[in-house]
């Protein structure tokens, strides 16, 4: 059921916690796949099928998932980055794209494990057996939820695909 599960989860109880150190946002926790970001020093960055998020306020990401009660994990992560590293990691990329990039391709750069991590499941694979997990935030989360649910890589293609699709209709009417 699961293709990753997470030892604990603690209820975030201020998101100015999420405004220092680098975390790993698993917005739509519960869906197939749910979508990523990550955030330093108060700022959240990630790539998305209409662009990216470059540097945007973590109090105003945080808002929106607070308004519209999504579901979220937060995996807080030991890393030497700096934000420049960040910003230099999404530079790179200007939207997500169907077999090209998704929202794991910058994240995963920036660990160096682009090659071998191509889901959520497998990135958070990677650090737990770096140790580099180190606290799990949660918020807007069923009671029962212990992870990322199974999927592969069609079904992010085809998530992806859905996307893009519903933008160019949008772009076109």
């Amino acid at each position: 059921m699961y293709s990753f599960e997470f030892s604990s989860i603690q209820t975030l109880s201020q998101a100015t916690l999420l405004e220092k150190d680098f975390f790993i946002w698993i917005w739509y926790a519960d869906k197939i796949p749910p979508h990523i970001g990550c955030s330093m020093n108060g700022h959240y960055f990630s790539l998305k099928v209409n662009g990216k998020d470059n540097g945007i306020l973590v109090s105003k990401a945080f808002q929106l998932i607070q308004k519209k009660a999504i579901p979220c994990v937060f995996v807080k992560v030991k890393t030497e980055l700096n934000q420049s590293a960040i910003e230099l990691a999404y530079e790179s990329y200007q939207q997500a794209e169907p077999q090209i990039s998704t929202c794991l391709t910058p994240i995963a750069q920036l660990f160096n494990c682009l090659t071998e991590v191509k889901q959520l499941s497998e990135l958070l694979k990677y650090l737990n057996d770096q140790h580099k997990i180190e606290t799990v935030f949660g918020v807007n989360l069923d009671e029962d939820y212990r992870g990322i649910l199974n999927y592969n890589q069609e079904d992010i293609t085809n998530r992806l695909q859905k996307l893009k699709d519903v933008k160019r209709e949008k772009h076109i009417s």
